[in-house]
């Protein structure tokens, strides 16, 4: 079964919303707020570069998930967009505690 005719013409993403999908991925995957998220776009040898800024959700080893999710940001904004993503950087700023929970 044949995928349909081609249709000339090409997609365009802007960098606005490559960098608002990239905040949502991240913010999914950081257990943070989108609003608590940034996103910079940049060139990484032809590839789509992310630099992330933002919370991480509390629990355990936080270093060893902040890797996995910076591999998952890049796999999945990598198939969201059709573009090769060829790093994914990411700065914690904080933590994220579900609601209701206080340490004194």
């Amino acid at each position: 079964m044949s995928a349909g005719p081609d249709v000339p013409g090409r997609v365009e993403i802007t960098a606005r919303a490559l960098t608002s999908l990239a905040r949502a991925v991240a913010a999914e995957r950081l257990g943070a707020p989108a609003k608590r998220v940034r996103v910079g776009l940049g060139d990484a040898s032809g590839a789509l570069a992310l630099d992330i800024t933002g919370p991480i959700a509390a629990g355990d080893d936080v270093v060893g998930r902040s890797a996995r999710i910076a591999e998952e940001v890049k796999g999945r904004v990598g198939d969201l967009t059709g573009r090769r993503v060829g790093s994914a950087h990411i700065e914690l700023t904080g933590i994220v505690r579900p609601r209701g929970t206080r340490t004194a």
